[in-house]
């Protein structure tokens, strides 16, 4: 009797489902590529196993199914992330020729710059303000030196030390979130890189890999 062998891809396919579903033009261009719906309008990932992928297509009002196979069984999500990426320049190459302006699969998981609501930016201003103010206190502009002079010099690196903090411990959570949440999902590129983003933008990008990190967690 033959023991089953677990596919190792299947307990990552959540997350390479919304790694795959942040290029919706990309998994489009599967669709009307290697799934011959040259009509399709959508289309979206619904599955990933270590033979291939499967995706949901909208074509002339009708949805339909298309399966696309690997040519050879993956066997961790980073090499899945390869051969995507080949997958992507032969569909791009065949319906949209081969300009490399037009885009290929990001190597890195969904690192991107946050969308940003009106509290978000507001502080983002706000603190910008107070750190160009830390380091350049003479500034010249009155709109600036009104806020200097308001806010104080000694509460202005108040503000610059606590959002130092802040962005440092941030980005030690995404250590956690890469390395230990996603592991087997990121590699030291990509770990690397989510570190960057999380230390230099905070909160925002934090979220953003903690959904990523958690969204195919395997529910027990």
């Amino acid at each position: 009797m033959h023991r089953r062998v677990q596919d190792p891809i299947a307990e990552h396919s959540a997350r390479l489902c919304e790694y795959m579903n942040s290029q919706p033009n990309i998994v489009l261009s599967y669709a009307r590529y290697f799934g011959e719906y040259s009509n399709a309008s959508s289309a979206k990932v619904t599955s990933v196993d270590q033979h291939g992928f499967d995706i949901s297509c909208q074509d002339q009002g009708q949805e339909q199914e298309v399966r696309v196979t690997f040519d050879h069984p993956q066997h961790a999500p980073s090499q899945v992330r390869n051969t995507l990426t080949a997958l992507t320049k032969e569909a791009e190459s065949a319906l949209r020729g081969s300009d490399p302006s037009k885009g290929s699969y990001p190597e890195s998981p969904s690192v991107t710059f946050p969308d940003l609501d009106v509290i978000t930016t507001f502080i983002v201003v706000f603190v910008s303000i107070v750190i160009y103010l830390e380091f350049f206190p003479n500034t010249k502009s009155p709109i600036l030196q009104w806020v200097f002079n308001t806010l104080g010099a000694r509460t202005i690196h108040s503000i610059v030390l606590t959002v130092a903090g802040i962005h440092v411990c941030e980005s030690l959570i995404s250590l956690y979130f890469t390395v230990v949440v996603g592991k087997g999902f990121f590699r030291a590129t990509d770990v690397v890189q989510w570190f960057c983003a999380v230390l230099v933008l905070g909160y925002p990008v934090l979220f953003q890999l903690i959904r990523l990190a958690k969204s195919s967690k395997r529910k027990e």
